[in-house]
């Protein structure tokens, strides 16, 4: 089963492979309704959040991914607020597991259709300004995206 646990195993290694240029934790908080996973900020870009989720990829092309936002409207409204402000505010998905697995840079502001549920091909396309990125993965260029992707104009 794809968890989130594994998200965060390997998404932590960048700590180590960037020292330099990387703080970053994840953030245990039962005082903030819907603080995110994580929180960040990479030289030279700046501060970012991350809320992780991850699932097994459906059977069918046409079965919605379903993500454990069903009683997490606090995350929804959190993430949504902080990406209307300008921040770097993330869902950093991972869909399917192994070799098969995907990772998407969803917006801040798509809760809402995580929640409900979301064709795979929907999600990618909601990414495609963010990042979607396949095997293998690189931390520093999913880094540079959660930290860049919001200095585009087009996209603010």
């Amino acid at each position: 089963m794809a968890l989130e646990s594994s998200l965060w195993q390997w998404l932590s290694k960048a700590r180590l492979a960037l020292p330099d240029t990387l703080h970053m934790e994840r953030v245990e908080n039962m005082l903030g309704a819907g603080f995110p996973d994580v929180d960040g900020f990479f030289r030279p870009h700046g501060a970012f959040q991350l809320e992780l989720k991850s699932t097994k990829r459906p059977a069918r092309s046409a079965t919605p991914v379903r993500f454990a936002l069903k009683k997490r409207e606090a995350q929804i409204v959190y993430m949504r607020k902080r990406w209307d402000l300008g921040a770097n505010a993330f869902f950093l998905l991972q869909v399917g597991e192994g070799a098969d697995r995907v990772l998407y840079l969803a917006p801040g502001n798509v809760g809402d259709a995580l929640k409900a549920g979301i064709l795979e091909a929907r999600l990618a396309i909601e990414c495609v300004n963010t990042g979607i990125f396949k095997r293998p993965f690189s931390h520093e260029v999913i880094l540079k995206a959660i930290t860049t992707c919001r200095r585009n104009p087009a996209l603010q």
